[in-house]
């Protein structure tokens, strides 16, 4: 009886210290997303009539490294049962992020990439998440502790010219193994 809960007791101490991954060592840009690692509860804001007003919507967003270390992985849920997810990994020949997202309810899957600029994480994302809408999507996150980021949803009519932010979303760290 000792044996089986010392098993279960350290499968899943370790588990636990797996659950969020950490980045291969060999290609330093990949601890460019170690601030993303862990599970985020999200307080979402939109932007109407000039002002941001918070909505009434709770999601979440958990990131993690895969097992080879080399891919991150981000899944955003939703209480109102939206689900996304995206990978990506650094290409060090292009000297950025790039990702693949994934909307299989929605039917969207589309490619973009993420750099890091001085200290914040901007994503470009043409033709928004579809790849077919008649705006683009550029974030930025900024770290603005250990267990907060903020993120900056803006959208532009005009191919990048100009930039109207439509959503800021505040990220609270639940969970960070």
């Amino acid at each position: 009886m000792i044996a089986i809960l010392i098993f279960f007791f350290c499968s899943s101490t370790c588990v636990a210290q797996y659950d969020y991954g950490y980045a291969d060592p060999s290609i330093p840009e990949l601890t460019q997303m170690e601030y993303y690692r862990g599970v985020w509860s999200n307080e979402i804001e939109m932007m109407q009539e000039g002002q941001l007003v918070r909505l009434d919507f709770e999601s979440e967003v958990t990131g993690r490294f895969l097992q080879d270390h080399k891919t991150f992985q981000t899944e955003f849920t939703a209480t109102n049962g939206f689900f996304s997810t995206d990978i990506r990994t650094y290409d060090v020949t292009e000297k950025k992020w790039r990702a693949l997202f994934l909307n299989a309810d929605a039917q969207r899957w589309h490619e973009f990439t993420v750099e890091q600029v001085d200290s914040e994480m901007i994503t470009m994302v043409p033709g928004g998440y579809s790849g077919k809408e008649a705006f683009d999507i550029k974030t930025v996150d900024r770290i603005i502790s250990s267990d907060h980021y903020q993120k900056l949803v803006y959208q532009s009519l005009d191919s990048g010219e100009s930039w109207d932010l439509t959503y800021r979303i505040n990220a609270r760290k639940r969970d960070d193994h």
